[in-house]
């Protein structure tokens, strides 16, 4: 129902903007997910929204990703309200998911921009506590910053948890700096689901958004930079999955790279027409270092990725983050698929809007599952060859105490197949 929920088209890096109108019972007005970068066609957008709904009353972050908290600030500037007198109200509330962090300074919210304060900058209540599992002392016990305990205290439940439930994973704190957290929540007049990075769906067919512009799409269409496309739907496609390829595992098995020499020479022979496909993008809008295997071989790779929009875990978290802590995850995962009857998944990255369930959720998660020793081992949700840099980006992690050994064993083909077999330990 378009009147009660909305979200924009994202390209692979960009999160969706979701923001769904709360009920009289729960404010009323608007409730921001994840914000994007206030340009002026999204600020547009929300003051638009605000005239049919009402003010944004709530700008909530989901998760303690550097790159989406790096937004918060800037977004939420716009939505405090000015009085004629001159004073403020604060406009807005501000939920922060718990245990952000930032690198190499632990820097609280308000050096990112955020210009709320007291009761307008909050700390997201633990969902054991809104479930009745965690008494109110020990939830204030809880919270390690005095002001966010303070107004815990006092207004304990947001007031729009009437309309939409969560459960809060971790945080997830790494050995040495960092850590990884995320809410999923539960909009209840719609039965969807809103997540952040935990899970993703992806189709050979390109986000609306990205084809306003669609030169990212023919760029990567390109196997080599001598090569002339024309702008087709079977191009944008071809595009679109190479940078799917690149997003998920960063170093894809079917492309050569090319030396830095040659790679700039190739550039100042690049055909006049293909030239503006990478301006304000790639250094002197030419430069293509790296060649794809021919006869669209990387075709296959994409369909073990996609499976027609399956949804997965992406394999940067079962590779390098929820890997170390399955069972937390996994315990997570059970308490959004008992609690929450969903029929739709709104992701933050790649496909909008997933037809999905809490089975279809949960199995995303089974590759957390694997048990050599018990005989079951479910693949990753990429080929091995794809995951090459990925296990020895984990490898190497691990073994200089960045994060702890990963808990669970895919068998771990990526050691033994793609670029870095050579050099891979034997464990």
């Amino acid at each position: 129902d378009p009147e009660k929920h909305s979200t924009r088209d994202k390209t692979l890096h960009n999160p969706p903007l979701y923001h769904p109108q709360l009920s009289p019972a729960a404010g009323g007005g608007l409730w921001i997910l994840n914000p994007l970068a206030p340009t002026p066609q999204l600020i547009r957008q929300i003051r638009s929204l605000e005239k049919q709904h009402g003010p944004v009353r709530h700008i909530v972050l989901g998760t303690v990703a550097l790159e989406h908290k790096a937004t918060l600030g800037p977004f939420a500037q716009y939505f405090t309200r000015n009085h004629n007198d001159g004073s403020k109200d604060g406009g807005a509330t501000i939920w922060i998911q718990p245990g952000q962090w930032s690198f190499p300074l632990q820097l609280p919210v308000e050096y990112l921009g955020v210009v709320q304060s007291n009761e307008k900058l909050r700390v997201l209540p633990s969902s054991r506590f809104l479930h009745g599992e965690k008494s109110p002392e020990e939830e204030v016990a809880s919270i390690p910053e005095r002001r966010y305990a303070y107004w815990a205290k006092k207004r304990p439940v947001p007031e729009w948890t009437v309309d939409i439930d969560y459960e809060t994973l971790g945080p997830l704190r790494f050995r040495s700096v960092g850590a990884f957290g995320e809410t999923a929540f539960f909009h209840k007049p719609t039965n969807t689901l809103l997540v952040t990075d935990c899970v993703c769906s992806v189709t050979k067919t390109p986000p609306k958004v990205i084809q306003e512009d669609p030169r990212a799409l023919l760029y990567h269409a390109r196997d080599s930079i001598e090569e002339v496309v024309e702008d087709t739907t079977a191009t944008r496609e071809k595009g679109w999955r190479r940078m799917v390829q690149f997003g998920l595992v960063f170093f894809p098995s079917q492309i050569e790279v090319v030396a830095f020499g040659e790679a700039i020479r190739q550039a100042g022979r690049i055909d006049p027409s293909m030239k503006p496909l990478g301006e304000g993008a790639v250094p002197g809008g030419a430069l293509y270092p790296w060649t794809w295997h021919d006869n669209d071989a990387d075709l296959a790779n994409f369909n073990v990725i996609s499976q027609n929009g399956k949804l997965f875990c992406p394999p940067i978290l079962t590779k390098l983050i929820l890997d170390r802590e399955p069972n937390k995850t996994l315990d997570w995962v059970r308490r959004i698929t008992d609690r929450f009857d969903f029929d739709h998944i709104i992701p933050g990255h790649l496909n909008n809007y997933v037809q999905a369930g809490p089975k279809e959720f949960s199995q995303a998660f089974d590759v957390l599952r694997s048990n050599p020793n018990e005989g079951v081992v479910f693949p990753q949700r990429a080929l091995a060859e794809d995951l090459a840099l990925l296990q020895e980006a984990s490898d190497l992690l691990t073994k200089f105490g960045v994060v702890a050994e990963s808990q669970v064993c895919d068998l771990e083909p990526a050691r033994r197949v793609g670029r870095f077999a050579g050099i891979a330990p034997n464990i």
